[in-house]
C-alpha cells in the first residue's frame, strides 16, 4: 500500500535517479503500510540500504532484506541524539511522518547534518504548514516555510 500525492512521482524522478543502482543509504520518516519503503527498494536496486522511522512498533513487521525498522518519536530530540550515532550518513532523507511544525523542525535540524555532500532532503505534504491544527498557519512565523526561509 502507497499512498503518495501523484504528482511527487515526477519530483521524484527528477531529484532521485542519479541514485538508482548504486550504493546508497535512504531514510524515510512515516512508515504507514510500508508500501513506499518496497517502492523505494524495487526503484533503487538491491544496492540501497532503506531506513524507515515510524512511531508505530507494528511497522516493525516491514523490516526484511535491505529494509530496517526504526521505532521513535521524530519530534524527541533525545530519541535522535541516542540513534544517530547508530545510522550512517543519508544520501535520501524523505520526511513523511508527523507533519506537525515542530516534528518538521526537530527532524530538520537533527537529520540536515547526517545528510551526505550529494543527497537530497526532501520534506512531503508541506501544505501543513498552513493549517492550524499542525501547528502552522499562513505568515506564522512558527510554520516550516516561513523557517526553512531563514
Amino acid at each position: 500500500m502507497i499512498h503518495k500525492w501523484i504528482h511527487y512521482f515526477d519530483i521524484y524522478e527528477r531529484l532521485f535517479e542519479k541514485f538508482i543502482g548504486k550504493e546508497i543509504n535512504i531514510l524515510e520518516i512515516g512508515v504507514s503500510h510500508g508500501g513506499s519503503l518496497q517502492m523505494w527498494k524495487e526503484y533503487f536496486g538491491d544496492k540501497a540500504t532503506i531506513f524507515g522511522l515510524d512511531i508505530d512498533p507494528l511497522c516493525k513487521s516491514f523490516e526484511e532484506e535491505q529494509i530496517n525498522i526504526i521505532i521513535g518519536d521524530q519530534g524527541d530530540r533525545g530519541f535522535w541524539k541516542t540513534i544517530k550515532p547508530t545510522l550512517p550518513k543519508f544520501d535520501i532523507i524523505i520526511d513523511d511522518g508527523g507533519h506537525h511544525m515542530s516534528q518538521l523542525k526537530t527532524t530538520f535540524q537533527e537529520m540536515f547534518p547526517e545528510l551526505s555532500s550529494h543527497g537530497v532532503y526532501f520534506i512531503e505534504d508541506l501544505h501543513t504548514c498552513y493549517w492550524e491544527e499542525y501547528g502552522g498557519g499562513l505568515g506564522k512565523p512558527d510554520n516550516f516555510i516561513e523557517y526553512s526561509k531563514k
